[in-house]
């Protein structure tokens, strides 16, 4: 087997591992790409160094130098590795051998999930949750008392807060045996005790499919631990729009509203607009998408730089679709809809 210098291994680790994703054709994005290891839905990989040249991914914690990053995308050893930095890069060396990595089956690893998305999603145990829950009064306070949102519309979605996770376990235990709770994907264990994966209290939005079956959960947060996660998802099918019977209700050329994240979304429900949500500016469900061709698109864009990037995303599938989104404006001083849907509730 060839041998590979130390002066030439040495250059390798100093070359930028954001160039050397894009070759690779690992989407970079502000120093940031989805993690290629396990199953990311929020960029979690980061290139960071004078430059960039090293990676890292926060989730599973994988990174290293720019010849790590190719072992780890692709079946190359490091040899092969080095030898296919060299000549993507024009680095010369005495061992040099062309290495064509299109040649090499990218290797299909077994996504490392956390152990959130290692349980399947259960509508029984889900269905029992929103059953037997309702609106604690700190989740009426975030979304009546702060945000004004309209109670019908909240009722209408099944939207629950839960507050007491221990209660809620052995409530559920006595409904549910113990195997079940465990594979349900809501439940976890540690050291022989049952607790709940969410993070409490926290709201929890059910998302539902066109016709009305429950595909999946996600909770918000709304504790004051700074370290919690502000969401989380329980569910088969995570990259799903919120609220899509609302489909059903509607014709061809109505007016629909697509909103970054639920909170906007009731907003503009509350409003008497008809709406669905992404769940996060990065998070763009496409099979959803498309079938809101039909449709008058509008999106009131955040006024940051997620939201810009997520109203340009969003433009750029529809256009490619062959339909339109129009960005609304939001006014100076307003950061997002919420936002501007108080201002106008405390007016009136």
């Amino acid at each position: 087997m060839a041998r590979i210098s130390e002066e030439t291994i040495s250059h390798l680790c100093l070359l930028s591992c954001e160039r050397v994703a894009e070759r690779l054709g690992i989407e970079v994005k502000r120093h940031k790409s989805l993690c290629f290891i396990h199953d990311d839905h929020h960029p979690s990989l980061s290139y960071f160094g004078n430059n960039r040249e090293r990676w890292n991914c926060f989730v599973c914690n994988k990174g290293g130098s720019a010849i790590d990053l190719v072992t780890e995308y692709s079946e190359l050893n490091f040899v092969e590795a080095c030898q296919w930095l060299c000549q993507a890069f024009g680095i010369l060396t005495d061992n040099y051998l062309p290495i064509n990595i299109g040649a090499k089956r990218v290797r299909i690893k077994k996504k490392q999930q956390s152990e959130e998305n290692d349980k399947p999603f259960s509508k029984d145990v889900a269905q029992w949750i929103l059953d037997n829950n309702s609106l604690t009064e700190k989740g009426w306070s975030f979304l009546i008392g702060n945000r004004h949102l309209n109670i019908d519309i909240i009722q209408q979605l099944s939207i629950v807060s839960i507050e007491d996770s221990k209660l809620l376990i052995e409530m559920m235990g006595k409904t549910f045996d113990y195997r079940t709770m465990l594979d349900s994907g809501v439940v976890a264990v540690t050291n022989g005790k049952l607790y709940f994966r969410f993070f409490t209290p926290c709201l929890i939005f059910p998302y539902y499919d066109k016709s009305n079956t429950l595909i999946g959960m996600q909770s918000r947060y709304i504790g004051q631990d700074e370290n919690a996660p502000r969401f989380q998802f329980i569910s088969a099918q995570r990259t799903r729009l919120f609220n899509l019977p609302i489909l059903n209700t509607m014709k061809y050329g109505d007016d629909l509203y697509i909103s970054e994240g639920i909170t906007d979304c009731l907003a503009l429900l509350s409003a008497g607009k008809k709406a669905v949500a992404i769940p996060s500016a990065t998070i763009l469900p496409q099979l959803d998408l498309i079938k809101l061709k039909t449709y008058k698109l509008h999106m009131y864009p955040d006024r940051d730089n997620a939201g810009k990037q997520a109203y340009f995303n969003l433009k750029r599938f529809f256009v490619n679709h062959y339909a339109m989104l129009k960005a609304e404006p939001l006014p100076d001083g307003v950061k997002d809809y919420s936002e501007y849907y108080i201002k106008m509730y405390e007016k009136q």
